[in-house]
């Protein structure tokens, strides 16, 4: 018996550790501040590792993580009782389903997109790091850089373009394949 728990608990693992980022990603969707995101994955986590006896070997693994992350969101628009954060089931469900058929190109894009990070000189990663991993301003990165906030946002917009040019580049010349 505990080594059927400790095969239960590996294969949860491995399919949470392949698929975090894509659940991640949908939890985001609807809450856009990383804190909360963050909150809100945690605790769907910890149901989806509760309830795992639920699910069967040929199921759609990231389905069924997004039917109890969109449970976990619907959960924490209760909780806020705002009529701003208001959000329908039936909405909840459609995002749902579309997030499940753009899975896929998900997957190619964020893979030419890592390829073309890699292409990116030191300091433009490094920039990216500082706006979309530590969530800093433009402000705040210009002062890690020794540059002006002006000249920032002008290195981020040249780094937009070029990612956005490298990543349609990449993703034609796989199609061609």
């Amino acid at each position: 018996m505990p080594e059927e728990k400790e095969q239960n608990q590996e294969q949860f693992l491995r399919l949470l550790m392949l698929n975090d980022k894509r659940i991640y990603a949908y939890i985001l969707s609807f809450v856009p501040n990383a804190a909360d995101a963050d909150d809100i994955m945690q605790e769907a986590s910890a149901v989806m590792w509760r309830k795992f006896s639920s699910f069967t070997p040929g199921m759609d693994f990231v389905a069924w993580a997004l039917t109890i992350a969109r449970y976990q969101i619907l959960s924490y628009f209760k909780k806020k009782k705002s009529k701003k954060l208001y959000l329908s089931e039936v909405l909840a469900e459609s995002l749902e389903q579309e997030m499940v058929r753009v899975l896929p190109e998900m997957d190619l894009r964020m893979g030419a997109m890592k390829k073309c990070i890699d292409k990116l000189a030191q300091m433009d990663r490094y920039i990216l790091k500082l706006r979309y991993e530590k969530d800093l301003t433009l402000e705040n990165i210009g002062a890690h850089i020794s540059k002006s906030t002006r000249a920032t946002y002008y290195a981020l917009v040249r780094i937009h373009r070029f990612l956005l040019q490298c990543i349609r580049q990449t993703l034609a010349e796989e199609a061609a394949r």
